[in-house]
């Protein structure tokens, strides 16, 4: 299994990671949007830090999976 990698995006890894926490019926729902939208959420430099921790994490999974 660790000879064959697998194609997969980290926008489709990140998706995955956040459906996990999500009802079945919301699956399809998650909205698109730019960095902008976020930034007046939690201000640029949370957001940037957060988006930061999540790269990593979505590293360490596809290390952990085989995909690295």
């Amino acid at each position: 299994m660790k000879d064959k990698k697998m194609n997969i995006t980290n926008e489709e890894l990140d998706r995955d990671i956040r459906n996990l926490y999500l009802d079945p019926d919301k699956d399809q729902h998650i909205p698109l949007v730019d960095d902008e939208y976020f930034y007046k959420i939690y201000g640029k430099e949370n957001f940037e830090k957060m988006k930061a921790e999540r790269e990593e994490m979505i590293k360490e999974e596809k290390q952990r999976l085989g995909l690295l």
